[in-house]
């Protein structure tokens, strides 16, 4: 009777330690699920695929991540278009599209082009674009000029936010099923701060997700990281890690990489009960930067795939019912 009792107590209190988990706060806003964190990866198909072939096909990620700049000549946004269709309806029927959408004229460069983009010049580009996501006729998220305060889009607090409205405007009159994400730089643009941040808010009624990105290991102790969710929560917003991956660490050092970055990353979103969606990118950052020439040749090699103590470990996490794959919806 012992022995029964202390298995029972043992299944009790296994069985409550993962119902605090995957409660989460709900905000009820577009797309935002009431339990739980929406799990997503990419950032190509390539790259989705080998993550789906390493971490099983039975935690197929809910959110695929793709990238378009507003500023591409229009049979380029109209291509993006047609093979984000061709992908996703070769896929599972329900993975939501989560949607980099940049307006900036370079490669990192500083060239934001919002002011152009605010005053007209792109209305061609943009009414592609709705088209697109109206072909797609689906569940999506946008992350409008995401990494908005970062000095490499060297985009203007005013005409960010007039690019958003817009945008946001265009989603509501033409029913395009797309939640807006205002999506903030976080570590790489330095945590400038929430003050300096708000004077890139569109306002509540523009924007459903705020989102933020997490790459190298010491954001994660950064109190302006815990200032993002806490006014997250105070604008009853859910939120969104648009993209992660773990920078200057990658996954080949085994354990160490582990406990370096990929512990605390998954300690950050069981304690942030804000936190809807995760998003990590599988990339080789040394095989992508020498490919489309973006200077990212000392991030590493990020793909689970590599190395077979993090694989494991991180397949491990992704039973944590807190996350919501496309099979347990």
């Amino acid at each position: 009777m012992k022995f029964t009792s202390l298995l029972f107590l043992l299944l009790v209190i296994k069985l409550h330690g993962q119902d605090t988990k995957i409660d989460r706060e709900f905000y009820h806003a577009k797309y935002e699920p009431e339990k739980g964190i929406y799990h997503g990866a990419g950032q190509d198909k390539i790259g989705f695929k080998d993550y789906v072939d390493a971490v099983g096909h039975d935690k197929l990620p809910i959110i695929y991540m793709t990238y378009v700049n507003i500023t591409a000549p229009v049979k380029k946004i109209e291509t993006w278009g047609e093979d984000l269709k061709r992908v996703l309806d070769s896929l599972p029927n329900g993975i939501m599209p989560q949607i980099g959408l940049a307006f900036t004229g370079g490669k990192d460069t500083g060239a934001g082009l919002d002011n152009e983009v605010a005053n007209g010049k792109y209305d061609a580009q943009l009414e592609t674009f709705y088209m697109a996501l109206l072909k797609l006729d689906r569940p999506s998220f946008t992350r409008i000029g995401y990494e908005f305060e970062g000095d490499w889009n060297g985009y203007s607090s005013e005409s960010y936010k007039k690019v958003f409205i817009a945008i946001s405007k265009a989603f509501k009159e033409k029913n395009i099923k797309s939640a807006t994400v205002w999506c903030s730089g976080g570590g790489s643009a330095d945590f400038i701060g929430l003050e300096k941040l708000m004077a890139y808010y569109p306002g509540d009624q523009y924007v459903d997700w705020w989102g933020i990105d997490i790459f190298s290991p010491e954001e994660f102790l950064n109190i302006e990281l815990k200032n993002f969710y806490d006014a997250a929560h105070t604008q009853k917003k859910p939120v969104m890690i648009g993209e992660s991956t773990p920078r200057y660490v990658g996954v080949l050092d085994s354990e160490i990489s582990w406990n370096k970055w990929f512990k605390p990353y998954f300690k950050m979103l069981y304690d942030n009960p804000g936190i809807k969606a995760s998003c990590y990118i599988n990339w080789d950052w040394v095989y992508w930067s020498n490919k489309i020439g973006f200077q990212w040749h000392d991030w590493k090699d990020a793909r689970i795939e590599k190395n077979p103590f993090v694989l494991e470990a991180y397949k491990t996490e992704m039973e944590n019912p807190i996350f919501i794959h496309l099979n347990n919806q």
